[in-house]
């Protein structure tokens, strides 16, 4: 896993205007996922507290690497929870209008950490309803798709 606690310090919540649209800064994705998938939420602050004793704005970029920790949770144990196709279309979508920060929250903290620990076959679903933006990160990083043995 990598090192979050590093790179837990996200600049406040202001919009940047890029032309005519309005980009997203980590702490508004960070808020957005958490209205968006109240469940899921609720997983992913149990595992958070136990590794960083709270769940805080100040340690939003590190819970986004709490929540591929129990979405691997979740495959390794087969377990029929969050739809993972709306989880990674709202990824999808941030990385389309996003700053680089986003971009690279959602690389480090998020993508890097998915799969860990999970067996190729219990990976396979999740790999195959990744959207290819999101792969090529992953691919970026380890090399290969978690599906090989």
């Amino acid at each position: 896993m990598t090192n979050a606690a590093q790179r837990t310090n996200v600049r406040k919540a202001v919009p940047l205007k890029v032309t005519d649209e309005v980009r997203m800064s980590v702490l508004e994705m960070y808020h957005d996922f958490r209205k968006r998938f109240p469940e899921m939420t609720q997983v992913t602050d149990a595992r958070h507290i136990k590794v960083w004793d709270s769940v805080d704005d100040e340690t939003a970029f590190s819970w986004f690497e709490s929540l591929a920790g129990a979405i691997n949770d979740q495959m390794g144990a087969a377990k029929k929870g969050t739809d993972l196709t709306s989880v990674f279309s709202f990824f999808e979508r941030e990385l389309q209008g996003s700053d680089m920060e986003v971009k690279n929250c959602i690389d480090v903290s998020f993508v890097e950490n998915l799969f860990w620990e999970v067996q190729p076959i219990s990976a396979a679903k999740a790999w195959d309803a990744m959207p290819n933006s999101m792969r090529q990160m992953y691919l970026s990083f380890h090399g290969q798709p978690p599906t090989i043995t």
